[in-house]
């Protein structure tokens, strides 16, 4: 298939040069070489193409012309019973943005491409998060924002956003303060976004994470998930 550029206004915006998607299978690396020429030309400084693992003439142009492999991107799924689903009690709906979701925010994206990948300025990674979170709370990302709260005032130490796509309730953002871990919050954090899945009256609940993330990729096995979607993300730098 030939190739085609996807333009991405909202990373464009954000990371401040023009940036978009290359969307092509099965590409040869000499192919790949005249899009990049074109892209370059065309006045692209940053492609994302995601290719699937089981495409190895893809796979393998990308490694000749010196792509980075940014991510290994896993789609989990779970299904959910339209019933009435328990609340843990320490699970409340955060309505203003604090220094903790703010930190946990930060936390959620230790293994995310925008912090891994060194051609990206300083800061890039850190602005990406904290954008995230404070339009999660503003209702611009996420439907609801879910935090782990001891006591009514205690600090958040955990955190889940929750959006909403055709189907399926999507969990965008979710992390458990590193002092915190392995104490069942992130269970209950799951648990309040079954609760909010079953409301809305989606049957399915889905995340996406890094294969890298070994932590994330067992813990959401652990919950019952399944993987459904496995691709390979990479960034071509013109």
């Amino acid at each position: 298939m030939n190739s085609i550029i996807e333009p991405l206004a909202w990373d464009s915006r954000f990371l401040g040069f023009p940036v978009g998607r290359l969307i092509s299978l099965n590409m040869p690396e000499q192919q790949l070489r005249s899009t990049i020429c074109g892209a370059w030309q065309e006045g692209w400084r940053l492609l994302y193409w995601a290719v699937d693992p089981d495409d190895k003439t893809s796979n393998q142009s990308a490694q000749v012309v010196g792509a980075v492999l940014a991510d290994q991107k896993v789609r989990f799924v779970l299904d959910v019973e339209l019933t009435a689903q328990p609340l843990p009690p320490a699970i409340q709906a955060a309505t203003t943005l604090t220094p903790a979701l703010h930190e946990l925010a930060q936390q959620s994206g230790m293994h995310s491409r925008f912090r891994l990948d060194p051609h990206f300025a300083p800061g890039v990674y850190e602005r990406l998060y904290r954008e995230w979170i404070e339009k999660s709370i503003q209702g611009e990302r996420a439907r609801i924002v879910l935090q782990y709260q001891p006591t009514p005032t205690a600090n958040a130490t955990g955190l889940l956003t929750l959006g909403v796509r055709p189907g399926r309730a999507d969990i965008g953002l979710l992390a458990v303060d590193a002092g915190m871990r392995r104490q069942g919050i992130g269970h209950q954090l799951i648990q309040g976004a079954k609760h909010y899945a079953a409301a809305w009256y989606l049957p399915q609940l889905q995340v996406v994470t890094q294969r890298a993330n070994t932590s994330a990729y067992q813990f959401y096995e652990s919950e019952g998930f399944r993987l459904e979607h496995e691709e390979l993300i990479y960034h071509l730098w013109l």
